[in-house]
């Protein structure tokens, strides 16, 4: 499937070469391409196109000339010359040409990154999962694999972890995919680990996984991507050398992230918080796991496998550092917020 982006450089092309102004509109009625004063100067024009919407020959609205743009008997876009003459008629003909060779390049790999990316509408999505036989009652969800090396070996590794027809990966380019896939295990996190190891071992190519945390019908799936993009972004961020990171975990950092940084190191100054805290490793390690843990003590705990006496003792020492006490919910949540920023924004006091 072409994208409007590729529409419109193609169109932009086409313009130079032709007399008559070019428009193109979307079935929404949006325009695509051509003057942004189009719709003031031509009211009325989208209601009267309605009329035609399934029109397939050369037809005439006002003082244009139309051509609707098909694929499969689906509605993609309409052309419109703004002239009427026999010139302008085989000029329309050879521009809609042009469109549907565009068109019929189509494949399933093509409709997978204009699914992800945003840019096709619910129909369109429903017509092409349908003709590349793409389950769209199942729920997918979305992970970003990315490399410094080339990662044609990791893809064939990922296609062999899974039974064939539940998984679709898109390749980006030479060090970045995406894995589309329904999964029904219990534990995301410990599949991408495995998932991650066996690329690593069998490919030779260390990887950085990022996933998103929704999982939607195939027609949704942008929003799956959306989440992928930012764990990555934001992940690598704050825990670069995890190399796994799950959208769920990094919600409330979004929330921080494209804050002015002025006003970012403004509060910070107002916290007075000693910087210190933040090179101690073993510290930040365990709240890190106190706020994982909801502030639970005895939870803590266990998944540092220290006595509870032990996280209390640590605790009190970040206390006497920042003067905020992590067991207080008001100052975790403040505690938590300068950790973020100054990851986010590589503020160091």
């Amino acid at each position: 499937m072409i994208g409007y982006d590729l529409i419109k450089k193609v169109a932009y092309d086409i313009q130079k070469n032709i007399q008559m102004p070019l428009y193109i509109i979307d079935k929404s009625g949006n325009l695509i391409y051509g003057a942004k004063d189009f719709f003031e100067k031509k009211a009325g024009f989208l209601e009267i196109n309605v009329e035609y919407i399934d029109e397939k020959e050369i037809y005439e609205v006002g003082e244009f000339l139309c051509y609707n743009i098909c694929y499969n008997d689906i509605p993609f876009f309409t052309i419109a010359l703004e002239k009427k003459d026999e010139h302008s008629k085989r000029v329309l003909y050879l521009i809609s040409l042009v469109f549907k060779q565009l068109l019929s390049n189509y494949d399933r790999e093509d409709f997978l990154i204009e699914a992800l990316t945003g840019k096709l509408r619910p129909d369109l999505v429903a017509y092409y999962a349908e003709k590349y036989k793409i389950n769209k009652n199942a729920r997918y969800t979305v992970a970003i694999v990315e490399s410094s090396n080339e990662i044609d070996d990791a893809i064939k590794i990922i296609r062999n972890i899974f039974e064939k027809g539940s998984l679709y990966t898109v390749k980006f380019d030479d060090k970045r995919f995406v894995v589309i896939f329904s999964y029904k295990g219990n534990s995301l996190i410990e599949f991408y680990k495995t998932m991650k190891d066996m690329i690593e071992s069998e490919g030779y190519v260390k990887v950085k996984i990022a996933s998103s945390s929704s999982f939607v019908p195939i027609a949704d799936i942008h929003i799956a991507y959306k989440e992928a993009k930012s764990a990555l972004l934001i992940g690598q961020k704050l825990e670069d050398e995890k190399g796994i990171y799950i959208y769920e975990d990094y919600r409330f950092a979004e929330l921080l992230w494209g804050i002015d940084i002025e006003k970012v190191n403004n509060f910070i100054k107002k916290t007075n918080v000693d910087f210190s805290i933040f090179k101690d490793e073993e510290l930040i390690h365990t709240l890190n796991a106190f706020f994982r843990n909801s502030l639970n003590l005895s939870e803590t705990a266990r998944e540092l496998y220290i006595h509870r006496n032990t996280l209390v003792y640590r605790l009190d020492k970040i206390f006497k550092i920042t003067g905020l006490d992590a067991k207080n919910f008001d100052d975790a949540v403040l505690l938590k917020t300068i950790m973020v920023l100054t990851k986010l924004y590589n503020i160091s006091g």
